[in-house]
Order: C-alpha cells, then sequence, then structure tokens
C-alpha cells in the first residue's frame, strides 16, 4: 500500500515489443513501490525485463516497444502525482521530469557520453535545461559536482572528452550529470559492472554518500547479490518480465519464499567449496524463449518444486507472504524454502 513517502509506484506494467516473429513481453505485469530515500535494488538474469522496466519508466523504450497497460505513477517535487504512461514521451511535460527529477545512470557510459562533445559541455546542457542559470554559472555548478564526485582534477576534466578519460571516471562524469539537477529518484542501471573491483566499491561508495547528501531515493539494477546486500533495503527480483519476489533485504537472504530466488542465492560461489568438493550450484535449464511463454507459471520449467499439475496450468499471484514480503508460487507458504547456508558470509565472500 502506497503512503505519503511513495515517490513512485508501477502498477501492472506491461511493455512489449511487436516484432515479425511474434510478440515479446519484455514486461509482463510488473508492480513495485519506491519511496523517498530508499534503496531499492532490483535483480534477475539478462532478458528478464529489468532495464525495460527502468526505460518505461522515463518513457524511452526503443521502437517496436510500446506501453500497452499498467501505471506509473511519480510524484514530484511540488506534490503533483503524474501517470508517466499517460504522457506524450516527447511533450514538454516529461521532459522537465527527464533527466531533472528523475535521472539515470546507463551501464556503459561510452554509449551513453557524446563523443564529441566536452563532458562539461554535456554537464552544462543539463543543468541549463532544467535551471534558470546561465552558461557561466551552470559551468561553476558542473565543476562543484564533478568534484563531489570526487573527480580529480574538475577544473581540467570539465574541458576534456570522454576518450579521454579512463572508465571510472567516465562513470563518475555520468552520475555528475544525472545529480547535477538534484533528482529526487535516481535509476542506476548496472553502473558498476564494466569497472574493476577496486572502482566499483569507490563508486557504490560515493552513491551512497550522495544519496544520504540528496535525500534521493535509487532503483539498483545489478546482477551482483553481493552489490545488493551492501547497497540495498529492499529487494525486488524478476523473472521473464515479472516480479517473482520482492522484500527487505535480510528476509529476502535468510527466508526465500521463491523457488528462483532460491537458486540464485544457492549459486554463489563459497570460500572454500572446491576443498570441500561441492560444485558449484546451478539453476537447472535455461530461460524460455520469449515468444513461447510456457503456460501457468513461467518458471515451472526449471523449478525442481513444480507439481506438474498446478503450476503447469495457473499463473500465480504476487502477494504478501509475509508483513513486507511478496512471492509470486502457489507454496510459498509451504516449500520451507529456507535453509540458505549462512547467506551473509557467501556474499561477502
Amino acid at each position: 500500500m502506497s503512503d505519503s513517502n511513495t515517490i513512485l509506484k508501477i502498477d501492472d506494467l506491461h511493455t512489449h515489443y511487436d516484432t515479425p516473429q511474434g510478440t515479446v513481453r519484455a514486461v509482463a505485469g510488473t508492480s513495485l513501490e519506491v519511496h523517498r530515500g530508499e534503496t531499492v535494488g532490483i535483480v534477475g538474469e539478462s532478458g528478464c525485463g529489468k532495464s525495460v522496466m527502468l526505460r518505461s519508466i522515463l518513457r524511452i523504450v526503443p521502437h517496436p516497444g510500446r506501453i500497452i497497460g499498467g501505471s506509473i505513477e511519480f510524484t514530484r517535487r511540488d506534490g503533483e502525482t503524474v501517470d508517466m504512461v499517460k504522457l506524450d514521451p516527447n511533450s514538454r511535460k516529461i521532459r522537465s521530469i527527464r533527466g531533472d527529477e528523475i535521472a539515470m545512470i546507463f551501464q556503459e557510459p561510452m554509449s551513453s557520453l557524446s563523443p564529441v562533445h566536452t563532458i562539461g559541455d554535456q554537464i552544462i546542457e543539463a543543468i541549463v535545461l532544467h535551471k534558470s542559470v546561465s552558461n557561466t554559472e551552470a559551468r561553476s555548478i558542473a565543476i562543484e559536482m564533478l568534484g563531489k564526485v570526487a573527480m580529480p582534477r574538475p577544473e581540467q576534466i570539465v574541458d576534456q572528452y570522454p576518450h579521454e578519460i579512463s572508465g571510472g571516471m567516465r562513470q563518475r562524469a555520468m552520475i555528475a550529470m544525472a545529480l547535477s539537477c538534484e533528482p529526487r529518484l535516481l535509476i542506476a542501471d548496472e553502473p558498476t559492472t564494466a569497472l574493476d573491483v577496486t572502482t566499483q566499491a569507490q563508486i557504490l561508495d560515493l552513491m551512497r554518500r550522495l544519496q544520504s547528501e540528496f535525500n534521493m531515493a535509487i532503483m539498483f539494477v545489478t546482477h551482483d547479490l553481493g552489490v545488493v546486500a551492501q547497497m540495498t533495503e529492499h529487494v525486488v527480483v524478476m523473472y521473464m518480465g515479472q516480479v517473482v519476489e520482492a522484500g527487505s533485504v535480510k528476509e529476502l537472504f535468510t527466508a526465500p519464499r521463491h523457488p528462483y530466488t532460491h537458486g540464485l542465492l544457492h549459486s554463489i560461489p563459497r570460500l572454500g567449496q572446491r576443498k570441500l568438493g561441492r560444485r558449484l550450484v546451478s539453476i537447472k535449464g535455461s530461460v524460455p524463449d520469449p515468444f513461447a511463454r510456457p503456460s501457468g507459471c513461467p518458471f515451472h520449467t526449471r523449478c525442481q518444486y513444480n507439481d506438474g499439475d498446478r503450476c503447469v496450468r495457473e499463473e500465480p499471484a504476487l502477494r504478501e507472504v509475509m508483513p513486507g514480503h511478496s512471492a509470486r508460487c502457489h507454496y510459498a507458504e509451504t516449500l520451507g524454502l529456507q535453509g540458505v547456508d549462512k547467506p551473509a558470509e557467501a556474499i561477502n565472500a
């Protein structure tokens, strides 16, 4: 249930791609909420719909993708709640939100930054577009933001091109651009995947510090469950365009209620596993063909708890199995999915 602290509420969102081979249901009935100052982790295998859902929020789903149903309610700084689905993707209103009140950090900065414009020009453009300031004032703000993201020599970097700086510095520039207008919601789509471990740790620490400074909410997409444990308070697990489990980090890591979440946690490598003669656990099978979704529960083709009857015939609903913890499984209450061996130790390893 939403409350006054809810800044984003996605309800039964459907985003489809119509192709010559058929329709791909990239997002198939996703629902979730994000509250002020909260960090929500979004996890799942590649192709589960995480990035399409995030792009749907900003209405930047590439052709032939389109939102065919659901709502995305966002509460603005002035208290107005708007349904992003109902806005024209090219309208003045959504442009006033995109990049200002909702900002996004993409996975690969070189595909998002212009190679023919300086770092400063690109940050200044975002500031001038959303704030009533001159180019000189915007430049000062850009240098200040580069300093806040711990960019070395911000007065020089502001006049350099993306190819002239390292990958970690480009990612810091992307974060500076995203935070230049102090957004209410920051969407981070695997922002540390292409970085080395040391730089990743610096970027994560930076994001936590800036979140506290700006009191913003973060939606953090990652494949790394260690990052989830470190960065987030609430976790949403997605599979084939649907939320299959959602809850607090503690509840989800110690008592998962969906077989898919259970499999993800068990597949984490553990220190000493090879010495003890244990093989790395994996989730059997692969993600089904998006043009031929299985009937019933989408996960039943890979699920060790598949009953061969109800799981195949009837699609489960996402329901609350305990306060603040929801799962999309017919047997979430009775399967006894607890028993992930020392999850915190596995994550820290």
